[in-house]
């Protein structure tokens, strides 16, 4: 213990004792390559001189011997199907703002089976539109010999309002028929408001299928004759399968026709279904095979649950795929390969038409894989949603028969010359942050180590009005993150950067001798008589993945303190870039009241949030919340949410000088659905939310608020009345008498806001 004082006064001191301080040479690693076995094939891209900008389908026309990509932003490229060949680009099939007014983004692509004669295609899209939310939209569209859209052909077949989950894809089955995906059309929370996904009479949350050949009365298209519910009274026509959330990716089997689907879930699950004539899938009175509305009502069909499910400890949001006829990699053939946009994970499933023989990880791309398509062998591809993306399919890994001698003791990592006392090795840095984020009341000590005397080179670039952060990191560096409390350490996480970001846990042992390696899977268990989780090594990518990229601690802003940024450059781990990048990011220790309020405040939400809600952190919503971003320019004050009003109807995601209309403030409280942050700690930090709540409340001091009530009518009202709880103004009985009614309302959100508050 006078060893860590020692060494914690002599970190304080450092400002006046650089002079001279040389680098050493970091050479005990030990972390290298995986402790986990490699997956049987790896990502190449087909033609890497060939990218596309957000591609969202791959649609094969095999009569024409070309797939065509189409990009989210309205462009359709084409390439040869036949992947031998060597095409120096991809040819601008159409431009379809040109065609389209108002597109917002394409959503799915199909063409007619007999497009080599009638030349006609069809696109599935979303329009902007001047009424809140935006429309979808069904069209189609004719191509003359050369290869041009013919002026005046579109047909609009469908066109109807969305707010949120379209789903993606069209696809023509071996009927003939067009096959249109539809989610939900709604903001992920609150599951399905309108429960039309249970509803025949709304096309929302259903798979339609219509015949473009022929047209029925007051209709551009006709109702097949077998369509299952024509004689239900209400049901619309086009449907043939419903309860879904926000089918993303369909496809026939090349062998029987059988329509499979990947179903993106909510807040645990991911599916993947086989769609029957009339079948239920259950969203939402169930998310996959978790119950989420029981006491709807639900629409003639028995449930059918998911033949493939998986929960959001593997991964968090699924794309569908296809079945892979090819023979190029024998072992696939036959499987339906699938894939998660969030982790990269690909898995195959094989099926032997009554039940599942295998489901199988195949492949760990670290990609945000947005759509899957085939070649005209059959061959799987895939795009991952970036600005510059190839085309890719798998390989097999050329490294498949390399074992690693991964470390699964704590003091085998080479990191700390003494683990039990956590003397960190020589070469590896201890460093501390302004702004941790909230752990469950636990505190965390940092180290860094690059091997032998390597260093970031970091370059920044301005998007959407903020600087952003990019690094050229070393292979093999390690940043390490030990979690405490009262004396008593808990868990030791380790990010290894191989060319991605790779992520550990290790737990300690009751006696703090050493950690042993967490499995892959991560651990749910108890630590000082409450729930703790030791980090599955998917949860660690959903934050420091492919689409991040960044380590969340190791960053100027966090580091700017003690001369710690100046002891560091001189020592040659970062460089002049990163140490300039400190005054674009002011972040302060969010519990130092003489801070000023807005700085405290952004500086929990950069903590907090900022991993997700920042350019590129993969939230899907356009506010940024990184402390590097002005707050004018936030786009939280006066916008409008994505993820639904959660009871305060048409309300901002912050109102200046009212938290109780306040969509953050709600989400930062509850504990119940829609909490955020989604992921990492299980409690509330209390004294965050206080201080989230007196920001916005500062914004604007005289704003008129409601009066707390004991029996709150609106979630304004609840919100009022948590407050004062969470702030200690009431006494105990008021306090006793609020829960009971509040836990136990009839407004499911007010009772959201309260669960779990009587162990806060």
């Amino acid at each position: 213990m006078l060893f860590r004082y020692l060494s914690s006064l002599t970190f304080l001191l450092v400002p006046f004792l650089l002079l001279g301080e040389e680098r050493e040479a970091w050479t005990s690693s030990k972390i290298s390559g995986s402790p986990d076995l490699p997956p049987p094939y790896v990502a190449e891209a087909v033609w890497p001189h060939i990218t596309f900008n957000q591609g969202l389908d791959i649609t094969l026309l095999e009569s024409e011997g070309l797939i065509f990509v189409t990009e989210r932003f309205g462009k359709i490229w084409q390439v040869p199907s036949d992947l031998k060949s060597r095409p120096k680009s991809a040819i601008l099939f159409a431009d379809m703002k040109e065609h389209i007014p108002s597109l917002n983004r394409l959503l799915g692509l199909a063409f007619h089976p007999e497009f080599a004669r009638n030349r006609k295609f069809y696109l599935y899209y979303a329009l902007n539109t001047q009424e809140p939310g935006f429309a979808c939209g069904l069209s189609q569209f004719e191509v003359d010999a050369k290869g041009n859209i013919v002026p005046g052909s579109r047909v609009r077949l469908m066109h109807f309002p969305a707010d949120g989950h379209t789903g993606g894809d069209l696809q023509f089955g071996p009927d003939r028929m067009l096959y249109v995906p539809i989610g939900d059309l709604v903001p992920p929370s609150p599951p399905d408001p309108k429960r039309a996904a249970q509803d025949l009479g709304q096309i929302a949350g259903k798979i339609l299928r219509i015949d473009v050949d022929s047209k029925d009365r007051g209709l551009p298209y006709g109702i097949p004759k077998d369509n299952p519910f024509l004689g239900v009274e209400g049901a619309r026509p086009e449907v043939w399968a419903y309860g879904l959330r926000n089918p993303w990716k369909i496809a026939f089997h090349p062998e029987n026709g059988e329509l499979w689907l990947g179903d993106v879930g909510w807040e645990q699950w991911e599916m993947v279904y086989r769609i029957e004539k009339g079948g239920n899938y259950g969203w939402s009175v169930m998310e996959g095979p978790m119950p989420t509305n029981p006491y709807q009502d639900t629409g003639p069909s028995p449930i059918s649950h998911p033949i493939v499910n998986y929960d959001h400890y593997s991964g968090a949001s699924i794309t569908g795929g296809y079945f892979v006829s090819s023979d190029r990699l024998p072992r696939l053939k036959g499987s339906y390969v699938y894939g998660d946009y969030v982790t990269g994970k690909v898995w195959a499933m094989s099926w032997d038409g009554g039940k599942v023989t295998a489901n199988l990880e195949i492949a760990d791309t670290r990609q945000d894989i947005v759509t899957f398509g085939i070649d005209e062998s059959g061959d799987i591809l895939f795009l991952e949603l970036g600005p510059s993306a190839p085309l890719q399919r798998l390989v097999s890994n050329p490294n498949l028969e390399e074992t690693s001698q991964f470390p699964t003791k704590l003091s085998e990592t080479g990191l700390f010359r003494d683990a039990a006392d956590q003397i960190a090795s020589v070469g590896v840095y201890e460093f501390k942050i302004n702004t941790p984020m909230w752990q469950d009341g636990y505190e965390s000590d940092y180290w860094v180590g690059m091997p032998d005397r390597s260093g970031l080179k970091t370059t920044a670039e301005a998007r959407r009005g903020s600087p952003v952060m990019n690094y050229l990191k070393p292979d093999d560096m390690v940043l390490a993150k030990t979690i405490h409390k009262d004396g008593h350490r808990v868990e030791t996480q380790i990010l290894h950067f191989d060319g991605f970001w790779k992520g550990y846990s290790y737990r300690w042992n009751e006696s703090q001798t050493d950690a042993t390696l967490v499995d892959k899977e991560g651990l749910n268990t108890e630590i000082q008589g409450r729930p703790y989780r030791f980090p599955s090594r998917s949860e660690c990518i959903r934050c420091h993945g492919s689409n991040f990229n960044r380590p969340l601690a190791f960053f100027p802003g966090q580091m700017n303190r003690d001369g710690q940024l100046d002891r560091f450059k001189d020592l040659g781990l970062v460089d002049k870039e990163f140490v300039e990048m400190a005054a674009a990011q002011p972040l302060v220790n969010p519990n130092r009241s003489e801070e000023p309020i807005e700085s405290r405040a952004r500086s929990w939400l950069h903590s907090n949030c900022a991993h997700c809600h920042k350019v590129s952190g993969g939230s899907g919503l356009t506010a940024q919340m990184n402390i590097a971003v002005p707050t004018s320019q936030l786009e939280l004050m006066g916008h409008a949410p994505k993820r639904g009003y959660f009871g305060l109807d048409q309300a901002s995601q912050i109102e200046p000088g009212n938290p109780y209309r306040s969509i953050l403030y709600y989400r930062v409280a509850t504990k119940g659905a829609g909490h955020m942050p989604m992921v990492g700690a299980q409690t509330l930090d209390k004294e965050g939310v206080r201080l989230v709540h007196d920001w916005i409340r500062s914004m604007s001091p005289d704003a008129s608020v409601p009066a707390y009530s004991l029996e709150p009518k609106s979630v304004e009202e609840a919100l009022v009345l948590y407050h004062k709880i969470q702030s200690g103004e009431l006494s105990i009985e008021e306090r006793e008498k609020a829960i009971a009614v509040c836990s136990n309302h009839a407004e499911p959100f007010i009772a959201n806001l309260f669960i779990g508050i009587e162990l806060e």
